[in-house]
């Protein structure tokens, strides 16, 4: 029913021009104008589905159906399947004796066939029938181990700056050296420059490198030294690109060749300094390794450089953190990530998929607080093959297989997890009601199982939402009541209770309905008339201006006495398409009319 009397059915405003117009009607006197509601294009049902975890963690909203947020002690490298990650052994100088420190390096000593590990105070082998370290020397008087390797059979042992290294011929009886040059903080094994044999390289801090043929007491004397860079920044390591031999420093690279040319590569680091700058390097495939700042680098020709790494290209997961060991095999990459609190070792690899080349980075061994600083591939035997690392005041190793499922020396740790990206459905706004879950597992048992879990809009820990998952194969489980909200992330907890069996994930899905937010739509045709403001031209393009505008329409209904002037009209857009002329038919005996048809879709409006 009206309200008020009117000359004018609508009054519209765009921008700062108002404007009122009459409703076209039929022959019975009704208004050609209809007020609907429309409802956008949502999901129902709404299905989170996850069957493949390939691609690694590093992503915050779902998009690529193989990423995920992140874990801790889990392998997602098997093709779609998550399992627990490898068990942890943690080895000391007895069953209850820790090293006394954490470990600074490792070295396998290929003359005598045995794993060495130094703290920075002692040297210790690893025997292999007992499982246990055991001590060969102690320099706790003498000085702080800053470096062990072996070279042409013999063990080097560098004590810095202030204290002469020392060697070995069997890693149990070191002998102090008497050369003129008798100080080293690090060593390095690389060809001479004909290319013809082998040489020891040394450094010393700040930008000192020499090299020799026998480092021995009584051996051959060093070499003149080389000055790498200024004296302002340390160096931190020697290696070798490509039969490049390069020098790491804390603000630069530099590659000295055979002519005794020092090159520098990378003067960009004078505004990255850092200690860490190449403190840690490996090779893995035809590409170079090496820690940068608080990720890792990746050299792939003579000066060809770039950032890689856990962290590197991915979302804001809440993550950071600091190389402290790199380590490689043939087929993946491993690089110990301190985040602060814990420590975590993620294994990677650079792999072609669909979508292209891409690095996919796995959390795979969770150290906890405790703390790692050095980290080494060690094979003991054709079919032994582990990754060594510092833990604490112990070193420890997991087991390294080509397939741990199908290994039985494979170990599996305790308990893992891994969380899912978030998703917002259709629009982040909307309402999204979980109601069910269904899972494929393999090997769970009432002590092997699989538990999900939730994170919804601002939630901060997880909480459960079915009861663990212990029956196998594809199971539907109904929630207790349904899960509400705007944004939600789900998380799988996987726990054995026997080392050698892990619980297999193949397929996870979590469904429910989305409530979109429905829009009101209002469709009118107005009359064209003769008057100059009711002209086809003059109306059409006032609308065509609405349309364009980038500010909301204001629009009010005058037959209920509301006004673009008071605070009872309705915010409005133009909707794609309008206006558009259109013929008004009627019945015989009167001519057709002209009309503007418009379409204006409602802003903020909510159906409760």
């Amino acid at each position: 029913m009206s309200v008020g009397s009117h000359t004018h059915d609508h009054e519209i405003r765009v921008n700062s021009t108002t404007k009122r117009f009459n409703l076209a009607r039929n022959d019975n006197g009704g208004a050609i104008y209809q007020v609907s509601e429309d409802t956008p294009k949502y999901q129902n049902p709404f299905k989170f589905i996850m069957r493949n975890w390939q691609g690694g963690h590093g992503q915050y909203e779902l998009k690529q159906s193989d990423l995920y947020f992140y874990g801790q002690s889990i392998d997602t490298t098997q093709e779609g399947k998550v399992i627990l990650g490898p068990l942890i052994y943690s080895v000391g100088v007895g069953a209850t004796t820790s090293l006394g420190a954490n470990p600074v390096c490792f070295c396998w000593y290929a003359a005598i066939s045995k794993l060495m590990v130094a703290t920075g105070t002692k040297v210790f082998w690893w025997d292999s029938s007992t499982g246990y370290f055991v001590e060969k020397e102690d320099f706790t008087a003498i000085g702080i181990i800053t470096d062990m390797k072996e070279y042409d059979g013999i063990l080097y042992v560098a004590l810095g700056m202030d204290d002469l290294y020392y060697t070995s011929a069997n890693g149990a009886d070191f002998t102090v050296t008497n050369l003129t040059d008798h100080h080293a903080v690090g060593f390095f094994t690389a060809p001479n420059a004909a290319g013809t044999s082998n040489v020891l390289w040394k450094f010393i801090t700040p930008n000192q490198i020499a090299s020799t043929t026998n480092g021995q007491a009584g051996g051959t004397q060093w070499s003149s030294p080389a000055y790498i860079g200024d004296t302002s920044n340390n160096i931190t390591n020697i290696f070798v690109v490509n039969g490049n031999l390069m020098i790491g420093r804390t603000d630069n690279l530099y590659n000295y060749d055979s002519d005794g040319g020092v090159h520098a590569l990378m003067d960009g680091l004078k505004n990255n300094r850092d200690t860490n700058n190449f403190k840690y390097v490996v090779d893995w495939q035809t590409a170079t390794y090496f820690s940068l700042t608080q990720g890792l680098g990746e050299i792939t020709a003579y000066n060809t450089f770039q950032p890689v790494g856990p962290f590197t290209d991915i979302d804001d997961i809440g993550k950071t953190g600091t190389c402290v060991g790199v380590a490689s095999d043939k087929d993946f990459i491993y690089i110990a990530m301190d985040e602060g609190t814990n420590t975590h070792i993620y294994k990677g690899r650079e792999i072609r998929r669909a979508g292209g080349l891409r690095w996919e980075w796995c959390p795979w061994v969770f150290l906890s607080t405790n703390a790692c600083a050095t980290m080494m591939v060690v094979q003991h035997s054709s079919t032994d093959r582990r990754l060594w690392f510092g833990y604490g005041n112990y070193a420890a190793y997991v087991i390294l297989t080509d397939n741990p499922l199908a290994d039985s020396a494979t170990r599996f740790a305790a308990s893992g997890n891994i969380r899912f990206s978030y998703d917002y459905g259709s629009n982040p706004y909307w309402d999204k009601l979980f109601q069910s879950v269904i899972t494929e597992t393999k090997n769970c048992t009432a002590d092997i199982t699989v538990t999900p879990r939730y994170l919804k809009d601002t939630d901060t820990s997880a909480t459960d939402l079915t009861p663990e998952i212990i029956t196998n194969g594809v199971v539907k489980t109904d929630l207790t009541s349904p899960l509400s909200c705007k944004r939600i992330q789900f998380e799988l907890d996987l726990a054995t209770n026997s080392s050698s069996t892990t619980p297999e994930v193949t397929y996870f899905e979590a469904r429910g309905i989305e409530n979109p937010e429905k829009v009101r739509i209002y469709e009118a045709v107005y009359v064209v008339g003769d008057e100059p403001s009711q002209k086809a031209e003059t109306i059409r393009d006032f609308f065509r201006d609405a349309r364009e505008s980038t500010n909301l329409i204001r629009f009010a209904d005058l037959r209920y006495g509301e006004s673009t002037e008071s605070t009872n009209y309705t915010w409005v857009v133009m909707m794609p398409g309008y206006p558009v002329e259109v013929e008004i038919l009627h019945e015989r005996g009167r001519a057709p009319e002209m009309g503007i048809k418009v379409r204006f879709m409602e802003i903020d409006y909510t159906i409760s």
